[in-house]
This record gives C-alpha cells, structure tokens and sequence, in this order.
C-alpha cells in the first residue's frame, strides 16, 4: 500500500514538472530567431562591416535601448534609439573586432506581446576568452509584419552583480 501512494505521488510530480524541451510555439521559436540574428548583426571583426538595415529591421520604429551600469550601491543608466547605438556600434567596430553571442535564453510569448532574457558573453575574437558577460531583456510586440524588437535593456555582470545561476553556463 506504502509503495503503491509513493508510486502514485512520484507519477503525479512528474506529471505536473515542467518539460525542459518542450517544443517552443511558432510565436517562441520567431523571437528566439530575432534575439539570435541581434547577436550575429553586431558581431564581427576590426572594420567589417554590420547589417545594420537588417537590425533596423528588428525593431520597432521607436524601439530602444538601455544600458544600466551597476557598481555597488552606485547605478547609473543610459538610452539610445536605435539611430544613436548604431553611430556607436559603427565607429566601436572601425576600431576593434567585438563578438556577443548567449549563453542562456529564455523566451515567452502572449497574445501579441513577448520578452527573452539572454544571458550573454562579448569577446575580442570568436575564439578569445570572454571579457564581458552580462543580461540583454529584450520586449516584443507582435505587429502586421511580425515580431518587432519594442527594447533591449542590458546590464554587464560586475564584482556586485554575478550572472544568475540558471543564466550561466554550466562549470561558469
């Protein structure tokens, strides 16, 4: 009887856990798509050039982007409109090469809206070490053309502030 409610309960648990390869929705799988084409748009090497048509593809026509820099107890933030980050972006990759690419990325969607948090790592070159890596929190909305980029917030990992364990790659 004791093994058969044990049974009973364990076929329940697993029954209610959540799927971790659950098939994303078409809706999922489009945003995953777009957060990945952003990472392989900004990077490249020293003076290639970036598809930046492309990127403004991705967003809506008012989208943004924040950074917010955390130090401590000391926080600090800037925005740009997608005009202003590619004049940045533009001269940064005259001068180096910069390549982003996830770690983890989560995706939801809902009736016309959707976000992805992405974990991220920023290197010198494909094979270099990683000298940053951080969070991007993207917002969507579902317009007549697709999905568009509405945001990307994101803040570097620090001294203060470490990568969540779930957005961190394993042994990282």
């Amino acid at each position: 009887m004791r093994s058969s409610i044990l049974s009973a309960l364990l076929l329940c648990a697993c029954a209610s856990a959540p799927i971790a390869n659950a098939p994303q929705s078409p809706d999922e799988a489009a945003i995953r798509h777009i957060v990945n084409d952003v990472y392989a748009i900004v990077s490249g090497d020293k003076g290639q050039a970036r598809d930046w048509d492309r990127l403004r593809n991705h967003f809506l026509k008012d989208g943004a982007m924040h950074v917010s820099m955390q130090r401590g107890d000391r926080a600090a933030a800037a925005s740009f409109d997608v005009e202003q980050f590619i004049a940045m972006a533009s001269q940064n990759s005259q001068q180096e090469a910069f390549y982003e690419s996830p770690l983890v990325t989560r995706v939801e969607a809902f009736a016309g809206v959707g976000y992805s948090w992405s974990s991220y790592q920023s290197q010198k070159s494909k094979d270099a070490e990683p000298f940053a890596r951080g969070v991007n929190c993207f917002t969507f909305v579902k317009t007549k053309d697709g999905w568009r980029i509405a945001s990307i917030a994101w803040s570097e990992e620090n001294e203060s502030s470490k990568l969540p364990a779930d957005m961190a790659p394993t042994g990282g």
